[in-house]
């Protein structure tokens, strides 16, 4: 598995209804026939009576009919069935990303977070991808936190060095961002040169060092 609170995670979890800004019925239902693309690979469920279940068809309908809406209910229905289950947040928050419902995605991260044991969790991730919200509500100082959480887990990850360091450029940190943006520059020539294996020399690792390359020109300047 590859992308963070506390005495508000009782208000985090009673804002998700609100969120949402319906209600579901739980329903013990038969799935009638799918018409999606048979190039999909996620099967759909047959029968819908678990949080398993609706994590399941949660993930066809995102996959499948590219419906987050309507995968948000049903990770929202595992999450009534089993409300101390980090997966469904993780995805829920995922798909409320992919909705642009950026403050929904934050609780729910922030629920993964909290709720998670240090057990190969979500939590890697969800610090991660709550950085990414962050960035979007514009919370630079908080995205940064989440940055150096995702850095102190993985010293190689060039992407995390970056964003931190649109982040710190973005604050005026220039001293901080040139830091940043110089580890991630090493990092990804690391990568093109095959030094974490070459499933890193991808076109994407090499216009990511064209950026980092670019960000560092600009503030040298």
């Amino acid at each position: 598995m590859k992308l963070v609170f506390s005495t508000s995670s009782l208000l985090v979890y009673a804002s998700f209804l609100v969120l949402l800004g319906f209600s579901i019925p739980l329903v013990v239902a038969q799935i009638p026939a799918s018409n999606a693309s048979t190039d999909c690979k996620t099967i759909m469920p047959p029968l819908i009576n678990s949080a398993d279940d609706f994590v399941n068809m949660g993930h066809f309908q995102e996959e499948c009919k590219k419906d987050s809406l309507a995968a948000v209910s049903s990770f929202t229905q595992a999450i009534r069935l089993n409300p101390k289950a980090e997966e469904p947040y993780y995805h829920r928050a995922n798909a409320y990303l992919k909705l642009g419902n950026y403050k929904a995605a934050v609780a729910d991260y922030t629920e993964v977070i909290r709720q998670n044991t240090g057990r190969l969790g979500f939590s890697s991730p969800a610090y991660w991808n709550r950085a990414r919200a962050y960035e979007k509500l514009g919370e630079k100082q908080k995205a940064i936190s989440d940055w150096t959480q995702v850095i102190s887990e993985s010293n190689s990850s060039a992407e995390a060095y970056f964003f931190r360091g649109n982040m710190y450029r973005d604050l005026g940190n220039k001293e901080s961002a040139i830091a940043d943006y110089k580890a991630a520059e090493k990092l990804f020539q690391q990568y093109l040169n095959e030094s974490f294996g070459s499933g890193f020399q991808t076109p994407e690792n090499q216009g990511m060092l064209e950026k980092v390359r670019n960000e560092l020109s600009r503030l040298n300047h």
